[in-house]
């Protein structure tokens, strides 16, 4: 059963530092559970023997590996045979998760449902593979380590920048995501598109072909939200954007987000931002 690491993307994973190491018959990995970072090992040469938290894994050569902060590492085994990898650690101020599903997290920063924003913030990856054209991997690797070290001036960022190559060659693409998360993508691109109108469960059901307890299912466990939720979100974004960048009555943005009632759009916009659709416009134009 392969096991997937999901890490939020928003903030981005830092590259912190990195290096090739090489390990002779008899010697072991080093014995340690403080390191606050993931461990991303690209396997050139040999076997490694390695545990985490007790679950014992063999990295062979062609292989990628990934070990999670702050969890025991440890050889279970003394190396066999002469083994050297690359290896890189990275840090995540986000949330994090290991699992046997593929499953989306909610990011550290809080983002608005509205426009041009990245639809799934969630990075996937396959604890340990066999990967293919890794060889590819490796010019790559080794200018990152090239530009920690020699372009001080400039190389943090140009490390960073190789670094989230790194990590775009390895992920898992949307045909691997899971039924929930691309379903998910669906339901959010549903209502974006349609927030202006009356949406209801069997709405939502008939376009797109799910039980709306399944639909519900699929948004709350990969955003943490329900639909009703996003869309109330997507629509109260909506209507601050245009009680600021606009002059129209606030019957008509009321109306024109997808609100009925104004008597219910002012109560709702009250209990999210603390005051009144016309407090909020006046207050945020002087």
């Amino acid at each position: 059963m392969k096991e997937y690491l999901a890490i939020s993307c928003l903030p981005v994973p830092t590259f912190i530092e990195g290096n090739r190491v090489t390990f002779h018959r008899g010697e072991s990995h080093p014995d340690r559970d403080d390191l606050p970072y993931f461990i991303l090992i690209f396997m050139t040469k040999g076997e490694l023997y390695i545990a985490e938290n007790g679950v014992q894994y063999t990295v062979k050569a062609g292989e990628m590996f990934l070990l999670r902060p702050f969890q025991h590492h440890y050889s279970w085994q003394t190396f066999q045979m002469e083994t050297n990898y690359y290896w890189l650690h990275f840090y995540v101020a986000g949330k994090w998760n290991q699992t046997e599903d593929l499953i989306s997290l909610q990011p550290a920063i809080t983002v608005p449902t509205l426009h041009y924003y990245t639809p799934n913030m969630t990075l996937h990856l396959v604890k340990h593979e066999l990967l293919t054209g890794m060889d590819k991997l490796f010019p790559i690797i080794d200018a990152i380590f090239e530009e920690s070290v020699e372009h001080k001036e400039f190389g943090f960022w140009r490390a960073q920048q190789l670094f989230i190559d790194v990590l775009q060659a390895i992920q898992l693409h949307p045909q691997d995501e899971s039924k929930l998360v691309l379903l998910s993508n669906e339901v959010q691109r549903y209502l974006r598109d349609h927030y202006s109108n009356r949406i209801t469960n069997k709405t939502l059901s008939e376009a797109l072909h799910f039980h709306p307890n399944y639909i519900t299912r699929a948004l709350k466990e990969t955003i943490g939200l329900t639909p009703t939720e996003f869309l109330t979100k997507y629509r109260m974004e909506e209507a601050e954007k245009r009680l600021l960048d606009t002059d129209e009555p606030i019957a008509e943005i009321a109306e024109s987000v997808g609100f009925q009632n104004i008597y219910y759009f002012s109560t709702a916009f009250k209990k999210r931002m603390g005051c009144s659709p016309q407090n909020y416009r006046k207050k945020k134009n002087h």
